[in-house]
């Protein structure tokens, strides 16, 4: 009841305090309405303090174990570590929903202090506010089961990795932080005063495109390190639902940038500050409505919030759009930039290309839903997007060189001979083109040699400090990154590689050995180790078992290098390497080698349909003096029949396949996991590749977050010195800060 009613009460307040800040955005005297104000800031600070009771009532349940809720009872369980039971707060839909509710409550609190934000922002504010509420109601992580579990199904154990505990957060804090913009945007719209936001949007904007970025690169490194199919980057609908808000906000602060000195940009940034939040809020509705569950590995199932997400995008999109068309006539207009050579021409441009880049994205991802609506549902491949990114990021490379080069205003830049340096870093491209073997792709080389001689025209700029050393950063990062990008992709070698335990073999210039397999302590992880190197550094890969002792989920061997990852990949052995079917009367004893198993008996369970109907079959497994009684089972989910397999006396696997429940017979397969053992040939099958440069991926993703983030902080402290000298943030007033 405590979170329902939080949720409940917070959505109430919310509204009436969305109506005061209206009343008070029509009052034509700045002076009148001086107690409206008050209350409805105190309106506020209450909703947001009931979201907070709800969240904190959320975490008490799952740290009280209270399985009687559905929310705990799906991503919870008693043996969870305690940091896992603090990210199964976001684990689910319900969660991380309220997560992003939390993030923008206190964002608009932040707003609230020394009245940073207009009457009509806290408006528009409020209103997302109400919707996100609303959206809470509906899937509540408050529900309650029929009946109490005395234990929760517990975690993914994908998700059981601590890159997975703070990437839902980061995303969110990204999502959150893009309402700001967009309601100064909307305000701007209403009140006519179209310079007047800028300034003060282009922290907010920064703060997400950091946020959001350092989101979907903890998501990349998270894919790469465990999910072991030896990419950071699938192309996957969820991804490109952070990604294309993340490029429409990248051309949102190149074009607030511009607006501080050229009237002609405001409209396109209008454009862009409103089109990122709304790529939010249908990235949200097509990830979470089910439309791309058969799409996507991690995208949500239809839960009953698709009607509700797709309203919400409906009506944002129409409202923002037909006020954006009616104000367009009295928008200031004006040239967006004297020549090619100048700094504001490189940034439209700059601004162009992230929004075709994210346009492109946006018409893959959305490929499902049209096709769907049309009658045959289908999705473009992961070359439809390679093949789209890789013109642009070498226009995208051309750009970041010339950025640095030239100045506001089209000012001379002096003769080309003075950029003789280009011309060696080039060089410098194409050599590492040569030592990755890439020249002949000619594109991935041109990329190459601009993205170095990028990297060394923005380390010029800031050593001749013609550049913020925050934009330095963010911009040397992209360029280290698109290195990292096609050094890592284009540059990668893959064999497949057959092991036998104690053998060493080269690959790719290192010996690999496999010294074997061995079962964690704790029996919930089988680890292969590897000796790389000459120096034999030990390298494991690892397979999580569940609570059947089922594999569920694997990570890979990397051998980390400066310059190279070395890759490898356990093959994923089928159902096939599960050992002989054979077929077991109850009561009968079947021989294999030095077992014995024994079939003694049927269990049934869920047949009254009160839960998922499942059979246990009682097998007694006997091994010299040794035995053990295991109890694999069928489980019947939405009509489909698993069998689980299990582990005796820590050697054998037993893997139910079926019953005769009329003959009393039941079907199973047996296989000696040390059966290869005792005979001295273990074999390992794994995929091994070698990613040059791959530590440059991550090096540029570091840059890109420290840089955007520090450009926000420096945009916040220049609008703090302005209200410091007395100028009012929503009286109407433009000013221009110092270009560097």
């Amino acid at each position: 009841m405590i979170g329902y009613a939080g949720v409940a009460l917070a959505l109430a307040i919310s509204i009436v305090a969305a109506g005061c800040y209206f009343l008070l955005s029509n009052r034509k005297s700045v002076g009148e309405g001086g107690r409206l104000a008050g209350t409805a800031q105190v309106l506020y600070v209450l909703s947001a303090g009931f979201i907070g009771i709800a969240a904190m009532h959320l975490f008490y349940l799952i740290l009280g174990d209270r399985f009687e809720y559905a929310y705990v009872f799906g991503y919870s369980s008693r043996d969870l570590p305690l940091v896992y039971k603090l990210s199964a707060f976001w684990a689910g839909q319900e969660g991380s929903f309220l997560l992003w509710l939390v993030f923008h409550a206190i964002f608009g609190l932040v707003l609230l202090r020394k009245l940073a934000a207009s009457h009509g922002v806290m408006t528009v504010y409020c209103l997302i506010q109400a919707t996100l509420l609303i959206i809470l109601l509906v899937k509540s992580p408050f529900m309650m089961l029929a009946e109490p579990r005395s234990d929760g199904a517990g975690l993914n154990l994908l998700l059981q990795d601590p890159w997975m505990v703070i990437h839902p957060p980061v995303v969110f804090l990204g999502y959150a932080a893009l309402a700001v913009p967009f309601a100064y945007a909307l305000d701007g719209l209403m009140t006519g005063c179209h310079k007047d936001w800028m300034d003060k949007a282009i922290p907010w904007t920064l703060l997400a495109l950091s946020t959001l970025g350092a989101g979907m690169f903890i998501g990349g490194f998270w894919a790469y390190k465990v999910l072991g199919w030896g990419g950071y980057w699938a192309w996957d609908p969820v991804e490109n639902s952070s990604l294309v808000p993340w490029l429409a906000a990248g051309a949102s602060a190149h074009l607030l940038e511009m607006t501080r000195i050229r009237a002609g940009a405001i409209r396109m940034a209008y454009v862009g500050v409103i089109g990122s939040f709304l790529l939010v809020l249908y990235g949200t509705f097509l990830t979470r409505s089910g439309i791309l569950s058969d799409f996507s590995t991690h995208s949500f199932a239809d839960e009953g919030l698709g009607g509700l997400l797709g309203f919400t995008v409906l009506v944002a999109t129409t409202v923002s759009f037909v006020l954006y068309i009616i104000k367009l006539p009295d928008m200031p207009s004006g040239e967006l930039y004297p020549g090619i050579a100048s700094r504001e021409f490189v940034l439209a441009l700059t601004a162009l290309m992230l929004a075709f880049f994210g346009l492109l994205v946006f018409v893959g991802m959305s490929t499902p839903l049209v096709t769907m609506a049309l009658g045959s549902a289908k999705s473009v491949s992961g070359g439809f997007y390679n093949n789209a990114a890789l013109p642009l990021a070498v226009a995208m490379g051309a750009a970041l060189t010339i950025g640095p080069l030239v100045k506001w205003r089209g000012a001379d830049v002096g003769s080309l001979r003075h950029y003789w340096w280009l011309a060696l870093s080039s060089a410098l491209g194409l050599a590492l083109a040569v030592w990755l073997a890439v020249l002949h792709q000619w594109l991935i080389t041109i990329a190459v040699c601009l993205a170095t001689a990028a990297a060394a025209a923005h380390v010029h700029a800031a050593l001749g400090q013609r550049m913020s050393k925050a934009i330095v950063c963010s911009h040397l990062g992209v360029a280290v990154m698109l290195i990292g990008i096609m050094a890592s992709g284009a540059g990668s070698q893959l064999t497949m590689a057959s092991f036998i335990q104690g053998q060493s073999q080269e690959i790719f210039g290192d010996q690999v050995m496999y010294t074997g397999t061995e079962v964690d302590p704790s029996g919930k992880a089988v680890y292969n180790t590897f000796l790389v190197g000459t120096e034999k550094t030990t390298v494991q890969s690892l397979t999580k078992l569940n609570k059947e002792g089922e594999p569920a989920a694997r990570e890979p061997g990397i051998y980390r290098r400066l310059l190279f990852d070395l890759y490898i990949s356990p093959v994923v052995k089928t159902d096939g390497d599960a050992g002989p079917e054979v077929t077991l009367a109850k009561g009968e004893t079947l021989v294999q080698g030095d077992v014995r198993l024994e079939f003694v008996k049927f269990n049934m369970a869920g047949m009254d349909g009160t839960s998922p109907g499942r059979v246990e079959a009682l097998i007694k497994v006997v091994a010299g003096s040794k035995s053990q009684e295991v109890r694999p089972e069928l489980i019947n989910k939405n009509g489909r029949i698993i069998g689980s397999t299990v582990k005796a006396l820590d050697r054998y696997e037993i893997h139910i396949a079926g019953i005769k429940p009329g003959e009393g017979k039941v079907i199973i397969k047996f296989k000696d996991t040390q059966a290869g053992k005792s005979a001295g040939v273990e074999r390992l099958d794994a995929e091994v590749s070698r990613k040059p440069l791959i530590n440059l991926v991550w090096l540029g993703a570091f840059l890109i977050t420290v840089g955007t983030g520090w450009a926000g902080i420096n945009k916040l402290a220049d609008h703090a010195r302005i209200l410091e000298k007395g100028q009012s943030p929503g009286g109407g007033t433009s000013y221009k800060a110092q270009i560097k």
